[in-house]
């Protein structure tokens, strides 16, 4: 973190976005673009790369309550690979499409931790996750729920195998 952004000896401008972001950085025909940084009126702030006035490139997101993006964007949006850290403890390690988790990433939350596939910021497709009290689930997920086939090994060692739907087994 905060590595991202060393830029060379090139003068710092600043240019006022619509939503009332100040940046401070490289301009290129009057478009933040190069390495700048933003401070915003609600204590958020993104240093990084711009190009053609948008976020694009590698760059750090922080948001007032001390949550934050560390990674790739394209188009204003996370996009590619990226961390994202929540204040309350979670996190997220993985690809983004467009600005959703989509694509390979771990999560963790509550103490469980799921590696697996991704789809609209939900578990979906093939994934594992193991519980606090060493329960794991390896198969398929469909919206955050085990769903499809796959193997639930409980903490006493017993496994059951089988059809999942909606989080329950068939």
């Amino acid at each position: 973190m905060g590595s991202c952004c060393q830029s060379s000896q090139v003068p710092r401008d600043q240019y006022l976005f619509p939503d009332g972001g100040v940046y401070t950085g490289e301009l290129k025909d009057g478009l933040p673009h190069g390495v700048g940084a933003i401070s915003f009126d609600n204590g958020s702030s993104f240093e990084g790369h711009f190009e053609n006035g948008v976020k694009s490139g590698k760059g750090v997101y922080r948001w007032s309550d001390n949550s934050y993006y560390d990674g790739e964007f394209l188009n204003d949006a996370f996009n590619g690979y990226g961390e994202f850290y929540w204040s309350n403890g979670k996190w997220y390690k993985g690809q983004w499409v467009d600005g959703f988790m989509k694509g390979e990433g771990q999560f963790f939350s509550d103490g469980k931790t799921y590696k697996g596939e991704f789809e609209n910021d939900k578990r979906n497709g093939k994934g594992e996750q193991i519980w606090p009290n060493r329960q794991k689930y390896v198969g398929e997920w469909k919206n955050n729920k085990m769903h499809g086939k796959g193997q639930l090994t409980e903490p006493s060692g017993r496994v059951i195998e089988g059809e999942w739907v909606k989080g329950k087994k068939k």
